[in-house]
């Protein structure tokens, strides 16, 4: 039992070093590329709360993510949309992690559109870590900010801060320090049925990282995405997405030399 903890100890700091650029306890998104810093079609918990501002109708979204077929690197979410006449409000909680460590984040999200043209939202997250019996469990509260630019009716630009005011963890054994993310990015619809999404992102501590991918929706029911993202190396992604009534499915993988593949599965209701 003890080389199993070492193992997943091991692994899990590896997976913070090649994901400097986000917190763990953040699913990827479903974005081609996660470059979902401009996308504007869906609101994805923990990223842009600028997205949210063009929600509609309540929604509510299941996500599960795994992380190279390692049961202990799962990560769950679930959140609720909720369009208000002045304000939009989102609820979002995500678990990561096993019995013997694992994190959680919970927030709340408040987003308004300016117009046809503005949209802005901001993020009050609680972040909690699992250390050991004898830490139990420690917390801090930081927060996202977000905002998307309609420049042209076939071009936004998007801009997100996570973790702003630099928060961190301190315990006995370890300060941890959360990672503050500063990204910009581009969503330009090349056709009625194509877009192509750019983005870069840079944490304090880390090299810049680039997102691009394409999106394609034949028809309304499903949609193709394709990206990829790197730093000091590429990183592909590939994902369809599936919707009937008000019902929305997604798939995402993305595979990482060596550790291997992820995975994601979305299911989202939109109340009618």
């Amino acid at each position: 039992m003890t080389r199993i903890y070492l193992f997943l100890s091991l692994l899990f700091l590896g997976i913070l070093s090649l994901h400097a650029q986000v917190a763990t306890i953040v699913p990827s998104s479903y974005v081609p590329g996660n470059a979902s810093v401009a996308y504007t079609s869906d609101w994805q918990p923990f990223q842009n709360p600028a997205a949210l501002a063009q929600t509609s109708r309540i929604s509510m979204t299941l996500l599960y993510e795994n992380r190279y077929v390692t049961s202990e690197l799962g990560n769950s979410v679930a959140s609720l949309a909720v369009p208000t006449k002045y304000v939009n409000v989102g609820a979002s909680f995500s678990y990561f992690g096993y019995a013997a460590y694992n994190e959680m984040l919970s927030s709340i999200t408040l987003a308004r559109s300016f117009g046809k043209v503005l949209h802005i939202g901001v993020e009050f997250d609680y972040y909690t870590i699992y250390l050991s019996p004898s830490e139990r469990y420690r917390g801090t509260l930081t927060a996202q900010v977000g905002a998307q630019l309609q420049v042209l009716p076939n071009f936004v630009i998007g801009f997100n801060v996570f973790n702003p005011v630099f928060s961190k963890i301190k315990t006995d054994l370890l300060t941890k320090p959360l990672p503050s993310v500063f990204s910009l990015g581009t969503n330009y619809q090349l056709h009625e049925k194509v877009s192509w999404l750019v983005q870069i992102d840079k944490e304090v501590h880390s090299p810049m990282r680039w997102a691009t991918g394409f999106e394609y929706a034949p028809f309304d029911e499903f949609t193709v995405r394709v990206g990829g993202y790197g730093s000091d190396y590429f990183v592909p992604t590939l994902g369809v997405a599936f919707k009937f009534d008000g019902f929305r499915f997604h798939l995402h993988t993305e595979y990482r030399y060596p550790l291997g593949l992820t995975m994601m599965g979305v299911l989202q209701y939109q109340f009618q």
